[in-house]
């Protein structure tokens, strides 16, 4: 049994030498590279378009509460617009820490 977890993490180590050092390696960490860097621009754009559909969508409720909707105390409006312009506040602040980590 010890035999046998020598031998294994004798060949993860040569496996992960050869994966370090060849040629081949290097062009699968580029291609690999390239990949990711596509992908974190698709990302970044679908979650600016979440992003955006939600602030557009805190925005339409906000308006349609301050205006529309009749039998609401002015207390209860301004707490529930508070609660909306935090989360509007928020997901403003999580679309920038996303846009960062992907760039």
């Amino acid at each position: 049994m010890r035999t046998t977890k020598y031998v294994l993490f004798a060949a993860l180590g040569v496996a992960a030498l050869l994966l370090l050092t060849s040629d081949a390696a290097k062009d699968m960490r580029d291609e690999l590279e390239d990949k990711a860097k596509k992908n974190a621009k698709k990302w970044k754009n679908k979650l600016g378009k979440i992003g955006a559909d939600t602030s557009d969508t805190i925005s339409d409720l906000k308006d349609m509460l301050s205006n529309e909707i009749e039998g609401l105390s002015d207390d209860a409006r301004e707490r529930i617009e508070g609660i909306l312009d935090g989360s509007s506040k928020a997901a403003g602040k999580i679309k920038k820490n996303v846009s960062k980590q992907l760039s």
